[in-house]
């Protein structure tokens, strides 16, 4: 009833309201004690059964004025709370794509940012007008196919995907029940017994008998509260609408914090095994020394990686950030290669991952980690994947990594 305040800012509505309200009073006000103030009060007795009448109805109008208010807000509050948890399951899902193996994890994880970013310059937009989004449905079909798709080829990873449907189903129940709010609000019937109310209001103020400045002043104040109110409950009838609306905070705040991060380290870590792979199947050969330390010889193809910079020289020079390579030895991890740099200047090959620290554990399990990470005493998002020989064996680690 009221969908053109959505199109204006908040404090120029609530002035508006007001503003009206006040005249409105102020007008018939006058008209009354100009005309008819002689005819209503021809007993003394007339002043008080119009306070008596004014102050029943102001009962039970009052009554039906802040029970609206408060449906409004408890509306407003639940549709914020089911953003809140689509987000929340959108980034569970999203983390849960981790354990899935290259090339399907990235796709999965491209068609939720893609959705994401789609959530946040399309819909809300259009929700801002009352208007369902469908955009997002598709690209929501399109992941499940996606994910549909994917065979496990391991106990673990059947375990990830049925972990992952899961959280895909509370996901998609969230979005639902955020789609059906778009389009709700008080029913028409209810705005009008409102509208009828305060015009009532009006009328009974004016009908009573005072001098005229105190009449203006005592009613000017009423009539702004009263429009203060009706406006509230109109502003946050649609919580999806107008200034006083839900925003795609929390969906921005998933964006930055979770995908935007690892979207530029997902991308530059298929740059990396995209680089190492031109050279051939990655092996272990022999043995090579790396900063003092005998370890075996990591390979991809013919070209021996251990002090062999090359490649994430080129890495670091197309993409930025740092790159390295990993061989395993025994129940380590060695750096072999790597465009870190020590304080000396020296690059810091001989290291090793630090088994304390958060990637070491999901390695150890086979699974790929996305996240925020200490090197050499600094933060950095980093990524690090497994590298596997032909036999799927984990042969070693491709990491890359960017300065927070």
């Amino acid at each position: 009833m009221f969908y053109w305040i959505y199109d204006y800012p908040a404090p120029h509505m609530a002035a508006l309201f007001s503003a009206v309200f006040a005249a409105a009073t102020c007008l018939v006000i006058l008209f009354y004690h100009r005309f008819l103030l002689s005819w209503i009060h021809r007993k003394e007795r007339a002043n008080d059964m119009v306070a008596f009448a004014l102050a029943s109805f102001s009962v039970l109008y009052g009554l039906l004025v802040g029970l609206l208010a408060l449906a409004t807000y408890q509306n407003f509050s639940t549709v914020r709370d089911i953003t809140n948890k689509e987000a929340s399951n959108l980034t569970a899902l999203y983390r849960d794509l981790r354990g899935y193996p290259e090339p399907i994890k990235s796709k999965l994880r491209d068609d939720l940012r893609v959705y994401t970013r789609n959530v946040i310059d399309e819909s809300w937009p259009l929700q801002r007008r009352g208007i369902v989004p469908a955009a997002g449905s598709y690209l929501v079909a399109h992941f499940i196919d996606d994910l549909a798709a994917f065979e496990p080829a391991k106990k673990s990873e059947e375990i990830v995907h049925a972990e992952t449907f899961r959280q895909l189903n509370y996901f998609v129940e969230a979005r639902r029940a955020r789609l059906a709010w778009v389009s709700v609000g008080i029913p028409a019937v209810l705005w009008w017994v409102v509208v009828l109310g305060s015009i009532l209001t009006i009328l009974l103020l004016a009908m009573l008998d005072m001098e005229m400045h105190v009449h203006l002043i005592l009613g000017s104040a009423v009539s702004i509260f009263l429009g203060l109110t009706i406006f509230v409950i109109a502003a946050m009838d649609h919580p999806f609408r107008g200034q006083v609306s839900i925003g795609p905070d929390a969906f921005e705040l998933v964006y930055e914090r979770v995908m935007k991060a690892s979207d530029t380290v997902s991308k530059s870590m298929a740059a990396l095994i995209a680089e190492a792979l031109k050279l051939g199947e990655p092996k272990l050969e022999g043995r090579e020394p790396v900063a003092g330390k005998d370890i075996p010889g990591l390979y991809f193809g013919a070209m021996k990686m251990n002090n062999y910079f090359d490649v994430v020289d080129e890495f670091v020079k197309e993409n930025g950030g740092t790159a390295s390579l990993f061989v395993k030895a025994g129940n380590e991890y060695v750096c072999v290669a790597t465009s870190l740099k020590k304080d000396d200047g020296s690059r810091a090959i001989g290291t090793t991952l630090d088994p304390k620290g958060p990637a070491i554990d999901l390695i150890n399990k086979d699974e790929a980690f996305f996240g925020e990470a200490s090197i050499l005493g600094k933060p950095y998002i980093t990524g690090y994947v497994p590298i596997k020989d032909a036999s799927d064996n984990v042969i070693g680690i491709y990491y890359v990594g960017y300065m927070k």
